[in-house]
């Protein structure tokens, strides 16, 4: 039972991943359709990941309520009302608010999964299969623009988002007929009614654990996120000179390396559960080195280095799982799946602060969009450093807070 679990949950947020990324290669359609403008078609994409974000601790406190199998198919319902919007959605200001919707289903999906690891699966088996299940739901990005950008050519708009809708009511199916928990006995008749859910969230905040882990989650994945979100193309092409073609390849480089890097993180996190932020500060100091090269060099900076940044990039997502074995590890069941969405925000705030301060120094140094300069966007992106350097104090005062605890 716990693989078939483990299986009808991934498979899940794999589907899932395909609806967040639906618009990933249909962006010309988007802009044809709704007649939107640049920065609209980037409102699509910020705004559903705001949501996302936001509704990280919501979504929290529902699974410590109801349970993941409740939130599970609530969120893929929710997920198949927004694509099945999209599909009629007559104008752009309906269009974005279907992808809110989209991002508010989207949210329940992967705390869901999490939580049924750690009430079916060994603790040490946890990280690894966290690992596997985070890499294979990544591969949804590619199915998006592989089948459902096709379907949108080959049949309309309409019925490759429909099909969607459909393909995700069918999760919802398999998950409310199959999953289930384990560990938690039904409370006793008579028994003393449980911490509230305002309690349960004041609990995980005030545990080191819990924002230790929100700082690690922070601080790893967001640059890589920014790059394969937004800036990375731009950057690669305008600033650095490559072809459209191999600015693709590029960020391909990235999502792959992060198959490599995800096996290698769960198995030390399992193995070394007290250096768990050591290693996620490694991760961090790897990217930054990648980056500085790559933004000092004079002239635009060879291949090779910045396949290097790329790898060095693609280490970030795999780190940040690691902070969901570090909040795990501090808080109980009962208030697990709230820390987990406090410590889900961490990387989705610092994605959206990074992709915005990139454009507001672009605008503030009067760069043409058209044609950016290589000056320009390497001013640009040493914002990043500013977030590293805020969440690696995070990490480090957190630690302490955590060690004096224990000692």
């Amino acid at each position: 039972m716990p693989w078939v679990i483990w299986v009808v949950g991934t498979l899940t947020y794999l589907a899932a991943i395909i609806g967040r990324s639906s618009l990933a290669g249909v962006g010309s359609d988007v802009v044809i359709r709704f007649g939107a403008d640049s920065s609209t078609l980037a409102l699509f994409a910020t705004l559903q990941l705001a949501v996302y974000g936001g509704m990280q601790i919501p979504a929290g406190l529902l699974l410590d309520r109801f349970g993941a199998r409740i939130v599970l198919t609530g969120g893929m319902l929710i997920m198949a009302a927004g694509s099945l919007w999209l599909a009629f959605a007559p104008d752009a200001a309906s269009a974005i608010a279907a992808r809110v919707l989209t991002g508010a289903g989207d949210a329940m999906v992967f705390p869901s999964v999490l939580r049924l690891l750690t009430l079916w699966f060994p603790v040490r088996r946890v990280p690894l299969l966290q690992q596997i299940t985070a890499q294979v739901g990544q591969g949804g990005q590619i199915l998006s623009v592989m089948v459902l950008a096709g379907g949108v050519a080959v049949f309309s708009w309409e019925a490759a988002f429909c099909a969607l809708a459909a393909v995700l009511v069918v999760f919802a199916i398999v998950d409310a007929a199959t999953v289930r928990e384990r560990g938690l006995p039904p409370r006793p008749a008579g028994a003393a009614p449980g911490p509230s859910q305002r309690a349960l969230l004041l609990q995980a905040l005030r545990e080191p654990g819990t924002r230790l882990a929100f700082w690690v989650h922070f601080v790893t994945p967001f640059a890589g996120t920014t790059v394969a979100l937004l800036w990375g193309v731009p950057f690669l092409t305008s600033g650095e000179g490559l072809s459209a073609g191999d600015a693709s390849l590029m960020i391909t480089v990235y999502v792959l390396g992060g198959a490599v890097f995800a096996p290698v993180m769960g198995m030390l996190s399992g193995s070394y559960p007290r250096r768990r932020a050591t290693v996620a500060v490694a991760s961090v100091l790897i990217q930054a080195v990648a980056l500085a090269a790559v933004l000092l060099l004079p002239g635009a900076a060879p291949i090779w280095l910045v396949i290097l940044w790329m790898v060095a990039m693609s280490s970030g997502g795999a780190a940040s799982m690691i902070a969901f074995d570090i909040a795990r590890r501090h808080n109980p069941v009962r208030r697990l799946s709230t820390a987990t969405g406090i410590v889900n925000m961490g990387g989705f705030i610092a994605a959206l602060l990074a992709t915005y301060a990139i454009g507001l120094v672009l605008d503030l140094e009067h760069a043409d969009p058209a044609a950016y300069r290589i000056d320009e966007m390497r001013v640009a992106f040493a914002t990043i450093f500013v977030l590293w350097l805020i969440g690696l104090s995070g990490i480090g005062i957190e630690s302490r807070l955590l060690r004096a605890r224990r000692d």
